[in-house]
């Protein structure tokens, strides 16, 4: 990976963790690095790295447009950000395949409808967005959110909608929980289908109920100190065909549980012939259910 910093006076250049860190020369210079870097290797991905605090804001806008006319994948920005105008302007003029990085606090005022659009996102700051962003979430492979205002009932909320949800909606989202909020973990899951490690209650896992037209429907939610993780896998690809397995007996024992519930209801109670049958049904699944987990509290 080459990461290109604009920012600094003088010139120089050293090597960190096999990363090229460029510390500011002249744009055209920069440009010109960039040009020759492409013809004489192939690097699969370019960071772009502004300093606002070392850039005048025409300086800005004159990187970022010469930024925007290359090949790039990540767009990272770091330091004060002084009006929402800069930045609705940069996400304006962003394309949504790029990668999105904004190490910056910003103003709670702030909105854009693209701010969860792009398949990396990373904010530093991000007490600014509200459920809505969340819920607008689609088809997109990372998020990081290092300072938010949600709490533990907005986690539940997401959850139950990824759940609901008639497409996929992300591979994995870190969220840092509103500053003091005490991790409440039954307020999180509930009333979702869940089942936890034996050893460790710090992981659970869940599956969609609405299957049709996704692919990442097993859910992997894990408990920080002050945050979560969650994460969707594809159960025909990834490693959690098992969990995958005992959440769907599970669902189908929840559905059949309601539907006696509906038929008892509607009826106003059942023969004995045909509680017998529907009793023998549920224990079967619960049978199933039994000789297939081995591993998870239910």
């Amino acid at each position: 990976m080459v990461v290109f910093n604009a920012f600094i006076y003088c010139r120089y250049q050293k090597e960190i963790d096999d990363d090229m860190l460029l510390n500011h020369v002249s744009l055209e210079e920069v440009f010109s690095l960039y040009s020759n870097l492409g013809r004489l290797f192939s690097c699969p991905f370019y960071d772009w790295l502004l300093r606002l605090e070392e850039l005048k804001i025409e300086e800005f806008w004159e990187y970022t447009e010469r930024i925007l006319s290359t090949e790039f994948h990540r767009f990272s920005v770091k330091g004060k950000i002084t009006s929402n105008n800069l930045l609705t302007e940069l996400m304006d003029k962003l394309p949504e395949k790029a990668e999105l990085s904004i190490d910056s606090d910003l103003p709670l005022d702030y909105s854009h409808p693209k701010a969860l659009k792009f398949p990396v996102t990373r904010y530093k700051d991000a007490r600014w967005l509200k459920m809505e962003h969340l819920l607008s979430i689609r088809n997109v492979d990372l998020i990081k959110l290092e300072s938010t205002n949600f709490d533990c009932g907005d986690v539940n909320q997401f959850l139950h909608y990824w759940s609901d949800c008639d497409k996929d909606m992300i591979e994995q989202i870190n969220i840092t929980l509103k500053e003091g909020t005490e991790i409440d973990e039954q307020e999180m899951i509930k009333d979702l289908i869940v089942i936890s490690e034996k050893d460790s209650g710090s992981l659970v896992f869940m599956k969609a109920r609405n299957m049709e037209n996704r692919k990442l429907v097993v859910g992997e939610l894990e408990f920080r100190e002050n945050g979560v993780t969650f994460s969707a896998s594809d159960p025909s690809e990834e490693d959690c065909l098992y969990e995958y397995s005992i959440l769907e007996l599970l669902h189908q024992k929840r559905d059949f549980e309601e539907n006696i519930r509906k038929m008892e209801k509607e009826f106003r109670g059942l023969r004995d012939s045909e509680k017998k049958k529907l009793q023998l049904e549920m224990e079967e699944l619960e049978r199933k259910l039994k000789v297939l987990n081995r591993d998870y509290v239910v």
